[in-house]
Parts: structure tokens; C-alpha cells; sequence
């Protein structure tokens, strides 16, 4: 009679201890392109590590990410290499952010799977055959939101702690705060010209009376969505006109008239700004209109002309 054993053998779990007390500050500031690229990785974000972070015995060495970041809003998801990130943004124009957590042997290539924040989180860390040293890192990872995006100043968004599985006392603090710098985006204006109908003397007979009113519009040409555009009106040829009134430009021969330009049908402020919105990509109109305006001087035949400077200003 012969008899048979099964040997199962145990990977026990790893134990560490803190080694280096230092926390790690991950202030991250950079510059980025504002491009349309959405969902592409811009770069990995890093900042302060600890070398040398624990010491764990032989095992699996597994961590309890806590990840209670303020100031954030959850965007989406992105799919990078191998792992699907929850990415999040300060702002709605803001580039997106996500986090990853790496565990590795001091020395090692540093990364690791994402995390997110608001909850806690599992790494199940590294096998190790020996007792040594590991470091434990927070990383940043930053990607293109798609369309203009703007800057983010330096801000605190909180402390994001790791802990060892089965000994929460044995933790360690990771401090994040986050700059990004982007430059605007700018988008063209293309000049207009705009002819009024003819109009007859008695048309205009009394001082403020108007006639001929008629459309047009400005293009504008932007390369992506989401430009903050504010827009503003100047008389080329008089800073001092006002009620939309545009001082007599070179070439005009006509007395007691001028051209008036119009808003929403109402007499454009010059030097007033106001907000176009965000921009969508491609080419979009500016619509305004124009009429003659009988001023209080005699009335002369001729050509009635006018010129007006529209500038844009972004965010």
C-alpha cells in the first residue's frame, strides 16, 4: 500500500517597516503645449521621492493607497498603455490629471497602475525573495484635454497617504500640489468691407434720423474649441467716437452724415469689451450692421465712408 503526500507551499505576506521618515513633497510645475490632442499623455509628473522608503521582510509587499485630493472634478476616463486612468481637471478648461502609484525595489524603473482619488486604493505591491529596501511613489500623469486649454496655477490639492496592508501604522505621507503653465491660443480675424445702399436727401432730413440699415459679418478663424475670445471695437480713425458713430475716413467727401455700426441693433460702445465665448474650431461669424446717421451739419452729397478696428483678446 503505498500512500501520497501533497506539499502546498505559502507565500507569506511581507511585512515593512518605515526605513526613511521623510514624506514626499510631489510638487509638480511644467509647461505645456496647448494643443488639440485629446487623451494623449503630455509627460509623467514627479517630484520629492523617498528613496529607501520601508524595509520589508521576504514576500508580497502590498499598500493601501488613501487618496482624499480636493479641488479636483472627475472627468472621464483615458486608456494609457495597459491601465484605464480616471483623469480630473481644476477647471473646464484645465489639462487633465490623472495619478498612478509605483512600488518598487529602490533602484528600480519607477511607475506604476492608476489610482484614484476620493476612495482608497490597492497596490499589490512587489514579490521579494529577500528582505531589502523599497521605495513607494505617488506620480502625476498629465494629458490633453482636447481643445484650448488654459494654465493652472500653483495650487495645494492635498496629501495622499500609503499605507502597509495588515499595518496601517506603518504609512507615509505624499504631499501634491500642481502648476501648469499654457499659453493661449490665438485665433485670425479676416478684414471686412461692407457697402451700403444709396440713399437720397430727404431720407436723412432731420438731425439723428438713420436709413439704410443693413448685415454683415466679421469671420473669424480659430484653429480649436474652447477659446476664451473677448472681443472690442475702436474707430480707426477718431479713440474719442462714441454711440457707434465713425469719424469720416480717408477717400470720404459727404458732409452732415455718418456711418453708425450696430450690435444686436444697438449702437456699438468703441472701446467696450464684451465676450464672444468659448470659440468653436474652424471658421465662425461676428455679425453686426451699419446704417447712415444724420448729424447736426449741413447736409452734403458725396461718399460716406468709416473704418473701425475690431481686436480680440483671449483667456
Amino acid at each position: 500500500m503505498t500512500a501520497a503526500m501533497a506539499l502546498q507551499a505559502q507565500q507569506s505576506n511581507a511585512s515593512c517597516v518605515r526605513l526613511n521618515q521623510g514624506d514626499q513633497d510631489m510638487t509638480v510645475s511644467l509647461t505645456m503645449p496647448n494643443l488639440d490632442r485629446p487623451d494623449t499623455r503630455f509627460r509623467l509628473g514627479t517630484g520629492g521621492g523617498v528613496l529607501d522608503s520601508f524595509e520589508c521582510t521576504a514576500g508580497q509587499t502590498a499598500f493601501n493607497i488613501d487618496a482624499p485630493l480636493t479641488g479636483l472634478t472627475y472627468v472621464r476616463d483615458i486608456q494609457h498603455n495597459s491601465y484605464l486612468y480616471k483623469v480630473y481637471s481644476t477647471g473646464p478648461r484645465s489639462p487633465l490629471i490623472g495619478f498612478s502609484f509605483s512600488v518598487q525595489r529602490s533602484g528600480n524603473t519607477v511607475g506604476g497602475p492608476p489610482i484614484a482619488i476620493g476612495t482608497s486604493n490597492r497596490h499589490p505591491g512587489v514579490p521579494l525573495t529577500t528582505s531589502g529596501p523599497i521605495r513607494v511613489d505617488v506620480y502625476m500623469e498629465i494629458f490633453f484635454r482636447g481643445g484650448a486649454m488654459e494654465s493652472v496655477p500653483m495650487t495645494d490639492l492635498g496629501t495622499i497617504t500609503s499605507s502597509v496592508e495588515g499595518d496601517p501604522s506603518q504609512s507615509m505621507q505624499h504631499h501634491v500640489r500642481l502648476e501648469i503653465n499654457v499659453p493661449p491660443v490665438t485665433c485670425t480675424l479676416a478684414n471686412a468691407s461692407h457697402t451700403l445702399d444709396d440713399v437720397l436727401a430727404n431720407e436723412l432730413a432731420a438731425s439723428g434720423s438713420d436709413a439704410k440699415e443693413s448685415s454683415f459679418d466679421v469671420t473669424m478663424n480659430c484653429p480649436m474649441d474652447n477659446i476664451d475670445v473677448q472681443l472690442s471695437l475702436a474707430d480707426a480713425n477718431d479713440p474719442g467716437s462714441s454711440n457707434g458713430q465713425l469719424a469720416p475716413a480717408p477717400g470720404a467727401t459727404a458732409g452732415g452724415v455718418q456711418v453708425q455700426l450696430l450690435r444686436g441693433g444697438q449702437p456699438v460702445q468703441f472701446g467696450q469689451v464684451w465676450s464672444h465665448g468659448w470659440s468653436s474650431k474652424g471658421q465662425q461669424v461676428i455679425p453686426f450692421s451699419a446704417r447712415y446717421l444724420r448729424t447736426a451739419d449741413p447736409l452734403v452729397p458725396g461718399d460716406v465712408k468709416g473704418e473701425a478696428v475690431l481686436t480680440a483678446d483671449y483667456r
